[in-house]
């Protein structure tokens, strides 16, 4: 996967005609999560920058989501089932409970210090 220099299209457009083919072509399954930025701008030899807009182009078709802290992951279509984009919800809600359980014992454990 490289960009093609000869053609007339804008880098970050290839890289994202790419890899809407591959999630098209089901080579990318819904729920898979992308490699990181870093990861793919040097599979196709673009800056990180070209990376990131050709990203936000497929995420703005609705093809890619983001979770913050964990990456970018291929979103289901009308003709996927649409558990793994459930499955991806629960994964983010279970660590956000994690996260909270985490506070409120850092925050217990202060309070108790302080009486």
């Amino acid at each position: 996967m490289q960009v093609d220099s000869d053609d007339p299209r804008p880098p970050y457009v290839q890289v994202a005609d790419g890899l809407r083919r591959a999630i098209q072509s089901g080579e990318l399954a819904a729920g898979t999560k992308l490699p990181s930025g870093r990861e793919l701008a040097n599979q196709w030899g673009v800056a990180l920058m070209t990376l990131q807009k050709a990203v936000d182009l497929l995420r703005s078709e609705g093809l890619v989501y983001s979770q913050q802290g964990r990456g970018v992951f291929v979103a289901a279509t009308d003709d996927q089932p649409r558990q793994l984009n459930v499955r991806a919800l629960q994964e983010g809600l279970d660590d956000l409970r994690r996260r909270l359980e985490a506070v409120e014992q850092r925050l217990d454990t202060a309070d108790k210090r302080r009486k």
